[in-house]
């Protein structure tokens, strides 16, 4: 069984994935923006440590998807509530087993060793006038620091950098890695050579400021366990999400991909998909994290795609983690003729729950 906890992330994305009994497991994907930690992720830990007795709240692991302030945000307040208790010598809040997180600066060097290195005056320069910037590069190295002091660095098991056709077994639940996929890895390594040549931290700043940056190093995470599926996507691009479940062999042009549940890019922005992406994967769970205030996240035309690309008579849910009264609207329009639901977290709801039963 695997049960998803989306947490009210506001504008960004902050959810937990548990599985496995009697012993259960859990995976922390994301923190959203900094105030989730206070207002509910912190809460949400506590409230499941209590139900397993009086140790301290258990992770297997903390996935941060890409750093962006809307899903790091969280996780930086995490791992400054665990460095203070080591500092201190008190017992940490938390047992965290490992930490997945990709910086930018290791998937460069991953292609083109030391081509990071020779960037990183220029990226140190964009940070220090370019808001976008200095969020991310902070945050960034803010959990990659809390990270080494914890002891939680490295990114085991996998060794190394998450990235296209990486695996890992955790108690049974089995994780592949999507993206980002060969085609992201050029791009960000093409971005950072521009840099180098031209001299100049625009060319950084540009590119965090439209999310392109952030974007392609977004992990992707295909989750199977006793038969159920998910298909984590953080704010990859569709077509980068596509690239890679192609080419791992998991879609070809024989028939769409099947998962339980599809947690959409980008908080259902129409920038990251387009209406052929959801005629590829399709989901009997879509799950949309957003809020509609910051941004006009989910987009009219994503849920129009969405539902387009399904029979009137197919049965899905579509789950929203806050109340939008323009994306209820929509999917009220679409719903004339069609026969899947929408579910929306209740106000007083501390997370949005959803439970994928095993298959007989």
């Amino acid at each position: 069984m695997l049960t998803f906890d989306f947490l009210d992330a506001r504008h960004g994305d902050c959810f937990l994935v548990r599985w496995g009994g009697p012993d259960e497991r859990a995976m922390l994907v994301d923190g959203g923006p900094g105030g989730v930690y206070q207002a509910t992720l912190r809460g949400r830990l506590q409230a499941l440590a209590r139900q397993g007795g009086d140790a301290p709240p258990h992770l297997d692991v903390v996935c941060l998807s890409h750093v962006d302030d809307d899903h790091a945000g969280g996780l930086v307040r995490l791992f400054r509530d665990m460095r203070q208790a080591q500092q201190d010598g008190d017992a940490l809040p938390y047992a965290v087993d490992a930490v997945w997180f990709n910086s930018v600066e290791e998937l460069v060097d991953q292609r083109a060793p030391g081509l990071a290195a020779s960037v990183r005056p220029l990226v140190e320069r964009a940070a220090a006038g370019e808001a976008a910037v200095t969020a991310s590069y902070h945050q960034g190295r803010d959990i990659r620091n809390a990270a080494g002091a914890l002891h939680l660095d490295g990114n085991a098991p996998f060794g190394g950098p998450l990235t296209e056709g990486a695996e890992a077994t955790l108690d049974e639940l089995q994780v592949t890695v999507v993206a980002p996929d060969e085609g992201a890895l050029a791009e960000l390594e093409e971005r950072w050579r521009q840099a180098k040549q031209r001299g100049d931290p625009d060319v950084i700043a540009a590119a965090y400021s439209d999310g392109s940056v952030p974007n392609l190093s977004s992990i992707v995470l295909l989750l199977h366990h006793q038969g159920r599926t998910a298909l984590l996507t953080g704010d990859a691009r569709g077509d980068r999400v596509l690239a890679g479940l192609r080419d791992l062999g998991l879609l070809d042009d024989s028939a769409p991909l099947h998962v339980d549940l599809l947690k959409l890019p980008h908080h259902g922005s129409d920038r990251n998909v387009e209406p052929g992406f959801f005629e590829q994967v399709l989901a009997d769970h879509y799950v949309i994290s957003a809020d509609g205030i910051r941004h006009h996240h989910p987009s009219e035309d994503t849920l129009r795609w969405l539902v387009e690309s399904r029979a009137p008579d197919d049965e899905y849910v579509i789950h929203l983690t806050n109340h939008i009264p323009f994306a209820e609207e929509t999917l009220a329009d679409l719903h004339e003729n069609r026969s899947f639901d929408v579910d929306v977290r209740g106000p007083t709801d501390q997370a949005l729950v959803i439970v994928i039963g095993d298959r007989p």
